[in-house]
């Protein structure tokens, strides 16, 4: 995507996406974590702007996926999006930082003065973020991984191959997909045809390569759409394999 639609997008939505997956702080410190990043950028600059902007690095699904509570955002993520909403880039003074020692992705903290109030704001949030990284990849030392069972593709799956139709119906190609994607081809027919999940990243990718050819495309709505899809058909797939490990559990001890 051009960076010009990039920041069109920015300047008409200011706050959160068209259908936002709000997470709820009480179902575990992902989602809380994920919901207080939410409550800070109220009222500020929206994701569209960030991710358009010309410093950023991270893409906007990523921006996007921060605030699901879905998984463990990237350090980068959680530091641009921070960098906005609890910082002030207006008042960074870039010879104040001494790049050597800080790690890239909270080198903007130390270019604001000693005594600024987002930087005060900024450690707050990179401490609790560091802590959540901490507590949720000690949890998985710990956490058994579970034996792999094989299931077919639940119904919930169909709404991705629906909505992947919908877009590719919107650029007049879809029996033509490799013009649409190019190398990408054979990756999102395997989405099409329900082999795999595409992720938050993955379906970003897919909304920028049919606006190229659909430009009246709505790409918040269409980004929403599929990623709402995906992230539905995964539960449902987790969902099944938890039934198919109990069956199989249950199986193996009537058999004994």
């Amino acid at each position: 995507m051009s960076r010009d639609i990039s920041n069109r997008m920015g300047r008409r939505n200011w706050h959160m996406p068209a259908r936002p997956r709000i997470p709820n702080p009480e179902d575990g410190p992902l989602q809380a974590f994920a919901y207080g990043l939410r409550q800070l950028g109220e009222g500020r600059v929206s994701v569209a702007w960030i991710a358009g902007h010309e410093e950023t690095t991270v893409s906007r699904a990523a921006l996007y996926a921060a605030l699901s509570g879905a998984r463990l955002p990237k350090r980068e993520t959680v530091g641009t999006l921070l960098r906005w909403w609890a910082g002030s880039p207006a008042d960074e003074d870039p010879e104040s930082e001494d790049q050597f020692y800080v790690e890239s992705a909270w080198a903007w903290v130390e270019r604001l003065p000693r005594d600024h109030e987002g930087r005060r704001a900024a450690i707050h949030w990179r401490d609790r973020y560091l802590k959540l990284v901490t507590d949720v990849e000690g949890a998985r030392e710990f956490t058994p991984r579970a034996p792999r069972v094989a299931i077919a593709a639940p119904p919930e799956q169909h709404r991705v191959s629906d909505e992947l139709k919908r877009l590719f119906s919107a650029t007049g190609l879809d029996d033509e997909l490799w013009r649409v994607f190019g190398k990408l081809t054979f990756r999102v027919e395997s989405y099409l045809e329900g082999k795999a999940l595409p992720s938050d990243d993955m379906c970003w990718t897919i909304v920028e390569h049919c606006l190229s050819f659909a430009p009246s495309l709505d790409p918040d709505d269409a980004y929403n759409r599929l990623a709402r899809a995906a992230e539905v058909a995964r539960a449902a797939r987790a969902r099944d394999r938890r039934i198919a490990r109990t069956n199989r559990t249950n199986g193996g001890s009537a058999t004994a």
